[in-house]
């Protein structure tokens, strides 16, 4: 698929400068330096600036002192899991028994009568949310009849007109909320708890000091890079700082996991934690249910831990594997019927497992550049999980059609649908014409922004190993993306397992530059040695066998017009 290369406009020469104009950050000296070099005592807001964040300390204050039970209702994500582990660990050593209850995913997302029940039938007089509650109208009312205190956490978006000015809840803690004064919107559900746990070690220093915050930032920074919230402001701080904890940490399971799963401690990053660590977090709740995955990240027990670890690993390569198949099986059927002569792709399989389709409908998304769907069986009705491009709103798209719907719900890029069988037909059709007369050609060709363009004589380890200070990558930080223009071509050769990556090595003046195109889809028909490519990457500089050396990750390449 040809590719669109859009070159951002150049402002400065100084490379850091020109990467951090291009993420919005500002250029002058002190930005630059509190980004680069983030302080945890100076750069978090006050935690007390946080919609209802006094009346929720005081509750849970008087909770600890009158030897209350508290109940945590979490959500099954590597985002709402970590967050009830933090809060879990906080409340034992301020001498609490906490009881914490995780739904399953088939039993859908947020608070459920039974997991309600469940924690009040132990006893619980308080109920903390982690990572839900923000839209829960009925069921707070719920809660509230039952004679029992509830406290929101939250960081989704609150529902525009909500009824009856929103959850009936004692205290509901999210920084989205209409009339929050909080500086930062974008914390995750386990960044909101770490908030809370702040706001304790206001009233119990002796106990939650900085030692303990800080070595609980692994939990904190699983959540902020897995849930894929932008890593700036106080994220770039617990992502920073966290990341410095994961690969220190005093945390049995974690220690069990990363051995599990042949996890380097000393180079963890945000990749590590994005593509090995969170998705075994994720695993459980996709499958089954979640609560092996809060287990291993509060226990003590090495032997539990290490079975732990071994259950949340085979739990992956079942994620993996079911993921595979459906991949396979949609790809099949797209090519089939020829799916992509519409501008959004619908697929259902009752077989499918629900909660796997997300990710999955995310592969198609990137291997066909069009919105898509995905449907299985649930129960009576279909559940879907939708994905969208960039410059397509899915919400738009389902709320024009939510007369078929029993219920939609998301953001601009993603959303969950479900609906009737019977009305599976209509809402294809109206969708697709939707999506046929709203989405121009033009958004469906593939694009890669790039951050600039690097003369190659500018090419250079200290050059790309400068970069590491940007350090972590992610949503709202991404790496950057370089191109390099007029490379002569030496040599190309197949590597890795089936032959599936290509290797190409440049000549740039005296000496040559190695890249790798992963899962290249180039036909070597057309890639001659001999010929000048321009070339997109992203720098890396590795090390081995004692000696850095520049590695380029290759995005796109094209064959150089003079």
């Amino acid at each position: 698929m040809n590719k669109i290369w859009q070159v951002r406009d150049k402002k400065y020469n100084d490379v850091i400068k020109q990467l951090l104009y291009n993420r919005g950050i500002s250029v002058d000296n002190k930005s630059v330096g509190d980004f680069l070099d983030p302080d945890f005592d100076r750069d978090f807001h006050d935690p007390e600036l946080l919609p209802d964040f006094g009346v929720a300390i005081k509750r849970i204050c008087q909770a600890i002192k009158s030897k209350e039970k508290i109940g945590i209702f979490a959500d099954y994500d590597a985002d709402g899991i970590p967050g009830a582990a933090l809060l879990y660990k906080t409340l034992k050593v301020l001498g609490c028994q906490p009881v914490v209850y995780i739904p399953t995913r088939s039993g859908g997302y947020g608070f459920n009568k039974s997991g309600i029940d469940y924690l009040i039938s132990a006893g619980g007089k308080l109920i903390i949310s982690v990572d839900l509650g923000i839209r829960e109208f009925e069921l707070s009312e719920y809660i509230k009849k039952k004679g029992c205190d509830l406290i929101i956490t939250d960081h989704h978006e609150p529902a525009e007109n909500p009824p009856a000015g929103g959850p009936k809840a004692l205290a509901v803690i999210n920084s989205k909320t209409k009339f929050s004064k909080y500086p930062f919107r974008e914390l995750c559900g386990a960044g909101v708890v770490f908030k809370i746990v702040q706001g304790l070690s206001k009233y119990y220093p002796k106990i939650i000091d900085e030692r303990f915050l800080k070595w609980n930032l692994d939990l904190v920074a699983i959540s902020t890079i897995s849930d894929v919230v932008p890593l700036i402001d106080e994220n770039r701080i617990i992502a920073k700082f966290g990341l410095k904890v994961l690969r220190k940490t005093k945390n049995i399971g974690l220690q069990k996991l990363y051995s599990q799963a042949k996890i380097l401690a000393e180079k963890i990053d945000a990749y590590t934690v994005g593509f090995q660590i969170g998705p075994r977090i994720n695993a459980p709740g996709r499958i089954d249910h979640a609560t092996g995955s809060f287990e291993i990240l509060i226990t003590d027990d090495k032997k539990v831990a290490e079975n732990l670890a071994t259950h949340l690993d085979e739990q992956n390569q079942i994620r993996q594997d079911q993921m595979e198949k459906i991949f396979s099986e949609a790809v099949k059927e797209i090519e089939k019927n020829d799916l992509i002569k519409n501008k959004i792709i619908i697929l259902f399989n009752k077989h499918w497992q629900k909660g796997v389709i997300g990710p999955v409908a995310n592969r198609i998304v990137e291997k066909y550049m069009r919105p898509t769907i995905l449907f299985t069986s649930e129960k009576s009705d279909l559940s879907g999980s939708a994905r969208s491009i960039s410059g397509f709103n899915i919400i738009e798209a389902l709320e024009n059609c939510k007369k078929y719907l029993t219920s939609f719900g998301g953001h601009t890029g993603a959303a969950g649908v479900h609906l009737k069988e019977k009305n599976f037909q209509k809402f294809s059709e109206n969708i697709i014409s939707f999506a046929n007369k709203n989405i121009s050609d033009e958004l469906l060709l593939a694009k890669i922004m790039i951050d600039l363009v690097l003369d190659p004589k500018r090419i250079s380890i200290g050059q790309f190993k400068n970069l590491e200070k940007l350090e972590p990558f992610g949503l709202g930080n991404p790496r950057p993306v370089f191109l390099t223009e007029n490379l002569e071509l030496i040599s190309h050769r197949t590597v890795g397992k089936e032959n599936k990556h290509l290797q190409l090595r440049f000549k740039y003046g005296k000496s040559w530059l190695k890249g790798v195109i992963f899962n290249h889809d180039l036909d070597l028909q057309l890639i001659t040695i001999g010929n000048r490519y321009d070339v997109v990457y992203v720098p890396k500089v590795n090390f081995w066998n004692g000696a850095h050396y520049i590695d380029l990750q290759i995005i796109d390449i094209k064959k150089h017009e003079k």
